[in-house]
């Protein structure tokens, strides 16, 4: 059983963990990618794979809500900085507030969907559930 898929999703994926990062998902994961649908551990595995230079990716987690994970299921919604980096030299390259959205089976990673806009992913994390709203500032 994985102690904490969520973070260990981030870390695996930070650290182009591959193994580790298809260990962490449900064999029915469903990744909700900007470029579309991918269904299955070997789709997600391919999504994962990132070539070395240029411009790379890290996520930082700012907050972490998580709803009925500890049971093995539920959802997570993680508020993330996207840090940009030159690989070369590690300089800055840019950053971008998001929220990640996941739905969990059997402690592992069955659904994750990015939002660039943290209210929408409040908002979906809150669907038809009665919680809290939060209002955007």
């Amino acid at each position: 059983m994985i102690h904490d898929p969520v973070r260990e999703f981030i870390r695996a994926f930070n650290e182009r963990d591959l193994d580790s990062f298809v260990a962490v998902l449900d064999s029915e994961v469903e990744l909700h990618s900007m470029k579309g649908l991918r269904k299955g551990r070997e789709a997600a595995r391919l999504w994962a794979t990132r070539a070395s230079g240029g411009v790379q990716q890290a996520i930082e987690v700012e907050e972490l809500f998580e709803d009925d994970t500890e049971s093995g299921g539920g959802r997570a919604l993680a508020l993330i900085r996207r840090v940009w980096r030159w690989d070369e030299d590690g300089s800055p390259a840019g950053e971008d507030e998001m929220a990640w959205l996941f739905e969990l089976n059997d402690h592992r990673i069955r659904s994750w969907r990015p939002f660039e806009n943290r209210e929408a992913a409040w908002q979906a994390y809150h669907f038809d559930d009665g919680g809290p709203r939060r209002v955007q500032s």
